[in-house]
C-alpha cells in the first residue's frame, strides 16, 4: 500500500468535504446579514441556493476536469482544483452580498473537480489485494471532513460576538463575521497543495511513457521490437469499455447506483435544511439554535457514526446480515425524519429537553446513516466485484450524488414554510 501518497490523497479528499460541510451552521444567519429579507421562506431560498450552486458548478465541470487529467495527468488536475479550493473558499468568506457569494461558491464548485480524480488515482496506485483498505481509509477522510467542516463552520463563525476581547468590534473578522471558518477550511486546503505539489507523483501511464521517450538515459527500442507496454494497454482499454457496457446492463450495479445516490441526495439535505430550521424561534417552529450549537450537534453526530462504523456495524451486520441491516436503517430513518420537527414543540420544556431530544435524533441519524452508506457500497455477489471497482472507484457515482444534491436549493423555500414535515415524504421516497 502506497501510503505516503495515500495520505496525500486523504488530505485533498478531507480538504473536499470540509469545504462542502463548512457553510451548513451559519448559513441562515449569513443571508440574513445580507439584508435582502426578513421572510423565513426567502431566507430558506436564498440559502438554498448558495449551499447548491457549489454542486451546480462542479456538476458542470466534472467530466471537463476528468477529460484533461487523461490528457495531461492527473497531478496537474488535482494541483490547480486544490489551488481553486484555496483562494474561492476564501473569497467566499468576504461575502456582504447574495450574488457574490454565489460567484465565489460558483468558481469554488467550478474549478475543483478533484474527487473524480483523486478516486482514479487511488484506483491507480492500487491493485487487487489493497483496493478495498484504500478506499476504506479514503472514506474515513471524508466522513472527518464531514464532521470537522460544519464543527468549524458553527463555533469560528461570527468571533467578534463570541470572543471580543481578541476579536473586537470593529476588526476584519467583525466586519466579515463568516471569515474565520473559510480561512480555518483554506488552511486544510493548502496544507493538500503542498503536499500534493512536492509528495504527489503522476499516475497516467501515457505521460510516464511520454518521459521514458524524452529521457537519454532509457535506451529506445529496436523498430522489429514488440511494444509489450502499448499492447498491455490496448488491452486494458477493451477491458474498461467491455465493463463500462456491462455497467448499464447489470441489474445489481444500477440498483446500487440509485440507492446510493439517494442516499447522498437525504443526508445533504437533511444537513442543509437542519442548518436553516434550527435557528428558528420555537414560535416560528425551530429551536432557538446558535451556530455554535449546530457545530456541537454536528461534532457529536459525527464522532458518534465514527465509533459506530468500527464497533456497532461489524456486529450488526455478522448477526444479521447486509440486506437486513439495510432495510431495518431505512425503516429507522423513515421516523426519525418525521420526529424531528416535533422537538420544536418540546422547546417549551427547557433547554435541556431540547438538547437530548436533539442529541438522540442526530446520533441516531449519524449511525443509520453510516449503516445505510456502508451496505449500498458493500460488494456482495463475486461476478460483480470487479464492476464495482472500476465503476465505483473512477467516477463514484459522481453525476448522480451532485445531480441530486443540485435540487435542494429549489426545494428549500417550501420545506421551511411547511417546517420541514416534506421532510419524512422525502426519506419514504428513499425507503421504497
Amino acid at each position: 500500500m502506497p501510503y505516503k501518497a495515500l495520505f496525500v490523497l486523504c488530505c485533498m479528499v478531507l480538504s473536499e468535504s470540509f469545504s462542502i460541510t463548512m457553510i451548513f451552521p451559519f448559513l441562515a444567519n449569513m443571508v440574513l446579514d445580507f439584508g435582502l429579507t426578513d421572510n423565513l421562506d426567502e431566507v430558506g431560498f436564498y440559502a438554498g441556493w448558495i449551499a447548491s450552486c457549489f454542486n451546480i458548478a462542479q456538476f458542470s465541470s466534472s467530466f471537463g476536469w476528468g477529460w484533461l487529467s487523461d490528457k495531461v495527468g492527473r497531478k496537474p488536475v488535482l494541483i490547480v482544483g486544490l489551488a481553486g479550493n484555496f483562494l474561492m473558499i476564501i473569497l467566499f468568506g468576504f461575502s456582504k452580498d447574495l450574488w457574490y457569494a454565489i460567484l465565489a461558491r460558483s468558481l469554488n464548485g467550478f474549478l475543483n473537480g478533484n474527487i473524480g480524480v483523486v478516486k482514479t488515482y487511488l484506483s491507480e496506485i492500487t491493485d487487487n489485494t489493497n483496493a478495498h483498505k484504500g478506499f476504506s481509509i479514503f472514506g474515513l477522510c471524508w466522513g472527518t471532513g464531514l464532521i470537522i467542516g460544519p464543527s468549524i463552520g458553527g463555533f469560528l463563525s461570527k468571533p467578534s460576538e463570541k470572543i471580543p476581547h481578541i476579536f473586537p468590534p470593529g476588526s476584519l473578522l467583525d466586519q466579515f463575521p463568516y471569515l474565520l471558518p473559510c480561512i480555518a477550511s483554506a488552511t486544510v486546503t493548502l496544507l493538500g497543495l503542498i503536499m500534493g505539489i512536492f509528495f504527489l507523483q503522476e499516475t497516467l501511464h501515457i505521460k510516464k511513457d511520454k518521459e521514458k521517450e524524452e529521457d537519454p538515459l532509457v535506451p529506445k527500442a529496436k523498430p522489429n521490437e514488440i511494444d509489450i507496454e502499448e499492447v498491455e494497454d490496448e488491452i486494458d482499454i477493451n477491458n474498461t469499455r467491455a465493463i463500462c457496457f456491462s455497467f448499464f446492463t447489470s441489474r445489481e450495479i444500477m440498483i446500487t447506483t440509485l440507492l446510493y445516490s439517494l442516499l447522498t441526495f437525504h443526508r445533504m439535505m437533511l444537513d442543509e435544511v437542519f442548518a436553516i430550521w434550527a435557528p428558528l424561534k420555537p414560535s416560528e417552529g425551530g429551536i432557538s439554535f446558535t451556530s455554535s450549537d449546530i457545530g456541537l450537534i454536528y461534532a457529536v453526530a459525527g464522532a458518534s457514526g465514527l465509533v459506530s462504523q468500527f464497533f456497532i456495524f461489524p456486529y450488526f451486520v455478522d448477526r444479521f446480515g447486509t440486506l437486513t441491516m439495510y432495510r431495518w436503517s431505512s425503516f429507522i430513518s423513515f421516523f426519525l425524519n418525521a420526529i424531528l420537527p416535533v422537538v420544536s414543540e418540546i422547546a417549551t420544556h427547557g433547554t435541556w429537553a431540547v438538547w437530548l431530544s436533539i442529541s438522540a435524533i442526530f446520533v441516531l441519524f449519524s449511525i443509520i446513516n453510516n449503516f445505510l452508506f456502508i451496505t449500498v457500497s458493500k460488494p456482495n455477489p463475486p461476478h460483480t466485484h470487479s464492476l464495482l471497482h472500476t465503476t465505483v472507484g473512477k467516477n463514484d457515482y459522481y453525476y448522480l450524488k451532485e445531480r441530486w444534491c443540485d435540487l435542494e436549493g429549489i426545494s428549500f423555500k417550501k420545506l421551511i414554510s411547511l417546517e420541514i414535515q416534506f421532510s419524512c415524504l422525502k426519506n419514504l421516497f428513499v425507503c421504497e
